[in-house]
């Protein structure tokens, strides 16, 4: 019988990135394959109230189109911050941060699920290369 092999796929993992939030620590870093993909609908959504500037115009004028695009973002943000502090849920955001803080914070989010989906930023791709998925030694 041949020698087992396991491969240890952590090494793709990607280096942490944390957020600091409400006074809590939040890693964004990883990202379950569900969720990006709850992630991008939902991103989806987003782009279809605010990706014109006549669009965005609307967001500061109609209130109803702007509570919207607050609740999309709060319930992608939702995803990560309430996964490792179930307090942190889409309300809470909606009641604990501004505006500028949801923009970013979303902002990261976003830009992580696309990081970990695409992996074509150079330093990951020289990271995912400089680091193959080897056997681990029995």
């Amino acid at each position: 019988m041949g020698k087992l092999k396991i491969y240890d796929l952590d090494v793709l993992r990607p280096a942490k990135k944390l957020i600091r939030l409400g006074g809590k620590t939040i890693d964004i870093s990883f990202i379950p394959s569900g969720k990006a993909i709850a992630v991008l609908q939902l991103k989806e959504q987003l782009d279809e109230l605010t990706n014109t500037d006549k669009k965005l115009e609307a967001v500061e004028t109609d209130n109803a189109i702007a509570v919207k695009s607050f609740n999309l973002a709060a319930e992608i943000c939702s995803m990560f911050t309430s996964n490792e502090h179930a307090e942190m849920d889409k309300e809470w955001l909606l009641q604990n941060t501004d505006v500028i803080q949801l923009k970013r914070l979303i902002e990261l989010v976003v830009e992580t699920v696309y990081k970990s989906l695409e992996l074509t930023d150079d330093e990951n791709q020289e990271d995912a290369d400089a680091n193959p998925p080897k056997p681990i030694k029995n």
